[in-house]
């Protein structure tokens, strides 16, 4: 009875060492998950690093609107900017047509996803506009 309860004990612990090995330690930081832009509806209320391209950028007097992939209103993500931190992005309007990361917890506001951003690092550009090339 008791080399049962032992090897059963063994086998467990086996088992829960082969499973830590299989997460790894990527699976235990509290790292943001990377998602595109068509995927953050699926992570309302996660931190992420979205990824995608700014297809319009809106600035009002209320709010600045970036918005990825597509047009208003068909855009599947937008990054918000309120007036409060609209002097940390002095050049918002050369976004557009980049594809850029931006950082921050997913939140839905009239069920549409969105993240608000509050300062410039948490926005990379990923990459850059390419001009048409010169024909010789």
């Amino acid at each position: 009875m008791k080399k049962a309860v032992l090897l059963l004990s063994f086998a467990v612990l086996l088992s829960a060492a082969a499973q830590e090995s299989k997460s790894g330690p990527a699976a235990k930081t509290n790292a943001p998950i990377q998602i595109s832009a068509t995927e953050a509806k699926e992570h309302i209320g996660a931190q992420a690093v979205v990824k995608g391209k700014i297809v319009e950028v809106n600035v009002g007097e209320r709010i600045t609107r970036l918005n990825f992939e597509e047009a208003f209103p068909k855009t599947p993500f937008t990054a918000i900017i309120f007036p409060r931190s609209t002097n940390q992005f002095p050049q918002i309007e050369k976004l557009k047509g980049k594809t850029v990361e931006v950082s921050g917890k997913i939140a839905a506001y009239r069920d549409h996803p969105q993240i608000v951003l509050t300062s410039s690092n948490e926005v990379k550009v990923i990459e850059e506009v390419k001009a048409p090339a010169e024909k010789k």
